[in-house]
């Protein structure tokens, strides 16, 4: 039932070719542009800029992430058989999107680490930022009719001046720096976390076809091996159904006498039973015959073998003596 409410391909492409082509590049430029604006700006030590930039780009990293999961669950709209190739074409927004959050992380490691040895280095700020400096009261002028005893006449109030230490000015820019770059690592590391969501729904998903088509490669060498099993058990069949076959015809030849007598008494009564006889010591006179002319042609064979045997031995004694 999920699965008929699923969509085809097809009807998904444009809203992925947004994905890819429109909104996540144009997140990826937007981080890689703050990023070199705030690299220019910790080198000139403009850390009111560098703070600003921090700010905007934690909201392009969330946006980012945001474009992360609408595009999942984009991808959960897709039908099974869909999903693979779905997987296909995000491959390369994902890999830039580690790639700017690599980046990122690296970036705030390296200016984490910079701030800390510029602090260190620098001499320590006083122990009161704000000083209070009292201002020496103006001398009145002689001749003047004012008296500060005068009834119903006041002193004016002494100036006083603010002198704010610029050591700890900078001081507190970097702490605020500082804080910039926590709150900008947290927001990478979620658009991080949301990039693995994605990753490992994609690499499921491939793992499960790299099983299917494993299964197929294993189910055809099963089937090659069955079939060249197959044939070599017919080559090892094929001399024994010819040694049976000659067997058979051994003994319907001892046989032949026999068989042809039941014929013959079958068929024809008691004339067919003497046709049978008949025939049946022919063809064992015939065959009497034929292993009697062997037997003497292999035993004149033999003797003229020893024959030859004995001349060759004789011989050989006479050139002894």
């Amino acid at each position: 039932m999920e699965e008929e409410n699923k969509l085809p391909l097809k009807r998904v492409e444009l809203s992925l070719t947004k994905f890819n082509e429109v909104a996540i590049p144009h997140h990826l430029d937007l981080l890689r542009q703050h990023k070199a604006n705030i690299i220019k700006y910790e080198e000139a030590e403009e850390y009111g800029r560098v703070r600003s930039e921090q700010v905007h780009a934690r909201r392009v990293a969330a946006q980012l992430r945001a474009l992360l999961g609408e595009m999942d669950a984009l991808r959960r709209q897709v039908r099974a058989q869909d999903v693979p190739h779905f997987d296909r074409l995000t491959q390369r927004s994902r890999d830039l999107t580690l790639r700017a959050i690599m980046d990122y992380l690296g970036v705030i490691e390296r200016s984490c680490i910079a701030l800390v040895r510029s602090a260190q280095t620098r001499s320590r700020c006083s122990e009161s930022s704000p000083m209070s400096i009292p201002a020496r009261a103006a001398p009145t002028p002689p001749g003047s009719a004012r008296s500060a005893e005068s009834v119903g006449v006041l002193e004016p109030a002494p100036l006083v001046q603010l002198h704010v230490d610029p050591q700890e000015l900078q001081l507190r820019e970097r702490e605020a720096v500082l804080r910039g770059w926590g709150e900008l690592q947290a927001e990478v590391r979620a658009l991080h976390d949301a990039w693995q969501h994605v990753q490992a729904a994609a690499l499921a998903q491939r793992e499960q076809v790299g099983a299917v088509v494993s299964s197929v490669d294993v189910g055809a060498d099963n089937v090659q091996a069955a079939r060249e099993h197959l044939a070599l058990g017919e080559r090892y069949a094929e001399p024994r159904v010819t040694r049976r076959h000659a067997t058979s015809r051994d003994v319907t030849r001892r046989h032949a006498t026999s068989r042809d007598a039941a014929r013959g008494r079958v068929g024809r009564g008691p004339v067919g039973l003497v046709l049978g006889a008949k025939a049946g010591a022919a063809a064992l006179l015939v065959g009497s015959a034929l292993g009697y002319v062997g037997a003497r042609l292999l035993g004149r064979r033999r003797d003229s073998q020893l024959r030859a045997d004995a001349a060759a031995d004789a011989d050989a004694e006479r050139k002894q003596l």
